[in-house]
């Protein structure tokens, strides 16, 4: 069985988790211009994010292969409920302490309603407390949503220590949000 690090799994309370998610994205909120943060959303959806890696991720540093399955539910645009995307890529030299850095990329979401969204953005990632908080601050290029900014934020633990020093890591899960036209 794959190692898979869930707030239940680690020994964290459920409040514990959403308290860490609360202040770390709250911080997260402060790094965007002012002109960002004040208009009102047209879509913020509930994010999951499941990354699987292959080889499993360990404390050696190697080549590593990953796949990235986002879901959005709870949707508040009522014409397009729910999403997901899909990223796959490469990451050279990572290590369970070094798996994610900042840096650009882009995303697209398919939405319940045929549509899809593409989403350039900039990442950046912060670990605080147990926990990696990925900050994706970009905007829609093309389809649903074009020209609106966005924001993708999640927040996972990081990887088992005991794992890493072991077998490795092959699954990581983290929660989040996507906000559309902040």
């Amino acid at each position: 069985m794959s190692p898979r690090r869930t707030a239940r799994g680690s020994g964290r309370s459920a409040p514990a988790v959403l308290l860490a998610m609360t202040v770390l994205v709250t911080a997260g909120l402060s790094l965007l211009p002012a002109s960002v943060a004040r208009a009102a959303p047209l879509q913020v959806c509930t994010l999951q994010e499941d990354i699987v890696y292959q080889p499993p991720l360990t404390n050696t540093p190697q080549t590593v292969a990953f796949a990235v399955h986002g879901r959005l539910t709870a949707c508040t645009d009522g014409s397009a409920p729910t999403g997901w995307y899909d990223e796959s890529g490469t990451a050279v030299g990572a290590t369970c302490t070094s798996l994610l850095s900042s840096g650009d990329g882009t995303r697209t979401f398919r939405w319940s309603s045929g549509e899809h969204s593409t989403f350039a953005y900039h990442r950046v990632v912060n670990r605080v407390a147990g926990y990696i908080q990925v900050i994706a601050t970009g905007s829609i290029q093309d389809g649903r949503y074009q020209g609106l900014p966005a924001v993708s934020q999640g927040l996972g633990l990081q990887p088992d220590p005991l794992a890493c020093a072991g077998g490795g890591v092959t699954r990581l899960t983290a929660p989040g949000t996507l906000t559309i036209g902040i």
